[in-house]
């Protein structure tokens, strides 16, 4: 196991969280677009972690859904000591999802992504970021962290599909969820549905860093198939979520 200690960059973020904090207690969540993280992650640092999406094998725990998609999963714990985040790499489990009826009873089994990537400078940026708005919207101070790399691929006569199980909860406290790429594809909608009643939001993330951060108990979301241009495309995103430690 790794521990390291970073501090959240930029006067821009420690004056951004309490922003973007605003939305995500009032309406569950809040989409950031890559101008309004500049300064989060540097261009060198994104560019290493995107190249890290390609080399994901093939995610084998979709058998019987039809979906082709790659991905690398590992576990991070995350304290939160005001602009100080700690993350120690934790060993390789089991992935639960029992909250969503396509995954309950499935004890899911990935590759892990490997301690390099998991402490590499945009990971410990974004999730530093994000563990601070967790912090700050649900009060818990350490995390158990899931970090997901998950690439979506479609081809010609077989879309892409980012949510397979349709609309629905991850079944975590709080989800950050940050576009890495997408290469020739169209689709790919976002759209949330506030458990307040209120009329729900589509968005698309388009350019490297656009994200999304909710209250996996204030909203309900699904994305729409992502479509070829041509022969083949993918859409790569890095999924953050948080639970207390216990």
């Amino acid at each position: 196991m790794t521990d390291t200690t970073i501090t959240t960059a930029g006067q821009h973020f420690r004056d951004g969280v309490p922003a973007f904090l605003d939305q995500v207690r009032s309406a569950g969540f809040v989409v950031m677009r890559r101008e309004e993280l500049a300064g989060l992650v540097g261009d060198a640092d994104l560019a290493e972690l995107r190249g890290a999406f390609e080399d994901l094998p093939v995610d084998n725990q979709v058998d019987g859904v039809d979906v082709y998609r790659e991905r690398r999963y590992g576990r991070l714990r995350v304290d939160v000591d005001g602009d100080a985040v700690s993350l120690e790499v934790l060993p390789n489990a089991v992935f639960r999802q029992d909250s969503i009826p396509l995954w309950k009873g499935r004890n899911r089994i990935f590759e892990p992504v490997s301690e390099e990537v998991l402490l590499s400078p945009a990971i410990r940026a974004l999730v530093g970021f994000d563990a601070r708005m967790a912090t700050a919207a649900g009060g818990t101070t350490s995390w158990r962290v899931g970090v997901h790399l998950v690439r979506v691929v479609a081809r010609v006569g077989a879309d892409g599909l980012p949510t397979p199980e349709g609309r629905h909860r991850d079944g975590h406290s709080f989800v950050g969820l940050h576009l890495m790429g997408r290469e020739g594809v169209t689709g790919g909608v976002s759209t949330i549905h506030p458990d307040d009643g209120s009329a729900k939001v589509t968005t698309t993330l388009l350019q490297p860093l656009d994200s999304v951060f909710f209250d996996d108990n204030m909203i309900t979301h699904e994305v729409s198939p992502v479509v070829p241009e041509g022969a083949s495309g993918v859409r790569d995103m890095l999924q953050i979520d948080f639970n207390p430690m216990v």
